[in-house]
């Protein structure tokens, strides 16, 4: 009997978990339509996004607090852009991908963004 009431308990605690995770991804992908981002992919806990004057990287994290967990970077502010291993180092801030194709669609994305 105390097994079944731990393993509810557990049970309950995992569901509560994934509300409270589902709703921190609802707000980011709120906020990433308010702000008319038309493209965006998730990798290595963060979403990455093309919004019309601006690159965004938004960390998710237990508390989601759009100001602190996001960097946004204006496309004329972007002076160099290099690919590292699986990274993407904007002026001297690294944003790490999970694979190299994703990186490279990125990538290519962002010159043509920055050379409009």
């Amino acid at each position: 009997m105390i097994f079944i009431g731990l393993f509810l308990f557990i049970a309950l605690v995992v569901m509560s978990l994934n509300i409270y995770n589902h709703s921190n991804l609802a707000s980011i992908e709120e906020y990433l339509q308010k702000n008319k981002c038309e493209e965006y992919a998730y990798s290595k806990g963060s979403y990455k996004a093309f919004c019309s004057d601006s690159f965004v990287e938004i960390k998710n994290s237990f508390v989601v607090n759009l100001d602190e967990n996001s960097n946004i970077f204006k496309y004329e502010d972007i002076k160099n852009v290099e690919i590292n291993q699986l990274n993407l180092i904007i002026n001297t801030h690294k944003i790490s991908f999970k694979e190299k194709e994703e990186l490279d669609k990125f990538y290519k994305k962002l010159q043509e963004k920055i050379n409009k």
